[in-house]
């Protein structure tokens, strides 16, 4: 039984230690796409990011000012009554253009974030210290999309 237990732990460890990352797979396409031709690349500071319609945190900052706007926008409704003529058109206008902003947000926070996959950025050509490209791999990161 001791037997059966330490050869299933070495077997967990082997695979464990062979296991690819994402990014180890994403430079492995990378490498497969440019093997023949002339440019090498360096992957030394290369970065795996996640891919989305918007980002996470845009939807959130866009739920709060939103959120803000309607606070704002209703303390400006109630000053309107109590001014004269004249600035109440001033304090309107504001309103109308925080209103449009407002609307704005409605329509981002509509589209909320959607994973689309993932980007292989600062990948450098050698002897082209300034230059570095970007690759952009579907979900899984069995193919580089275009």
């Amino acid at each position: 039984m001791k037997n059966i237990f330490r050869l299933f732990a070495i077997s967990i460890l082997i695979f464990s230690c062979t296991k690819k990352t994402d990014k180890d797979r994403a430079i492995d396409l990378v490498e497969s796409k440019y093997e023949n031709a002339e440019q090498k690349l360096d992957f030394k500071n290369a970065k795996l990011d996640s891919l989305y319609n918007i980002s996470p945190k845009a939807y959130a900052d866009s739920l709060s000012k939103g959120h803000q706007l309607d606070s704002t926008l209703a303390v400006l409704e109630t000053e309107i009554e109590h001014l004269p003529q004249a600035e109440s058109d001033s304090v309107g206008l504001v309103s109308a253009a925080l209103t449009k902003q407002r609307y704005r947000l409605l329509e981002l926070a509509k589209n909320k974030p959607k994973f689309l996959g993932w980007t292989l950025s600062r990948v450098k050509i050698e002897g082209l210290n300034r230059e570095s490209i970007s690759f952009n791999f579907d979900k899984a990161i069995t193919q580089i999309v275009e």
